[in-house]
């Protein structure tokens, strides 16, 4: 039989966003771009020097909103979920995670980054629980509630059951209603499950 993989990427639920907000966001970087080679007979033209950054400047938050939402991965290795965002990777251990499905979504974001595949920071809650969050995800909704320390994050992996199902079997408490749960809370069905079950361990 083959060894586990020491690595199990997650992917990632497609990036739904309303067009109105996918338009505000792309508007931005394009009139940054334009704007500066634009005539306006109302005013004198700005200095090459002044065109040229303000394009580049546009071209920069171009690329950026490009390129951020590919930084975002979910991985699930031996000892930890390890999380990349646009500002680095980190791990959080198994040992300090729990985690639950939960009906709820993004609410208005209070500080971090929203951009069409990627929030990032303190957002409100649309849900019974947390009044905040925070978001390291794709979108706004097919979601899974992940706490650590007592803080709840909100992650977006392609398959929100197959995904805690996973932290079940590294060990991690999972509550929440989900097909083939029972009374809320999975129960370990096989020896593996049952072994790495913080509730079936003896102090």
């Amino acid at each position: 039989m083959d060894p586990p993989p020491t690595t199990v990427p997650v992917p990632l639920a497609p990036a739904r966003s309303p067009l109105w907000f996918v338009g505000v966001v792309w508007l931005a970087p394009l009139l940054l771009i334009a704007a500066p080679w634009l005539p306006d007979p109302d005013s004198p033209a700005l200095p090459l020097a002044g065109q040229v950054l303000l394009s580049l400047l546009g071209l920069g938050l171009l690329l950026g909103f490009v390129l951020v939402p590919r930084r975002l991965s979910y991985t699930l290795t031996r000892t930890g979920l390890r999380v990349g965002r646009a500002s680095g990777t980190f791990e959080w251990p198994y040992r300090d995670l729990r985690a639950q499905a939960t009906g709820g979504a993004l609410g208005l974001r209070v500080g971090g980054v929203g951009l069409p595949g990627y929030h990032s920071g303190n957002y409100a809650w649309k849900g019974d629980g947390p009044r905040q969050v925070q978001a390291l995800s794709s979108g706004i909704h097919q979601h899974a509630l992940v706490e650590v320390r007592g803080v709840p994050h909100f992650l977006t992996p392609a398959d929100p059951e197959g995904f805690l199902r996973a932290l079940v079997e590294r060990g991690v408490p999972v509550s929440g209603s989900a097909r083939g749960w029972q009374g809320g809370v999975k129960r370990p069905s096989s020896a593996r499950e049952k072994a790495l079950d913080p509730t079936q361990r003896r102090a």
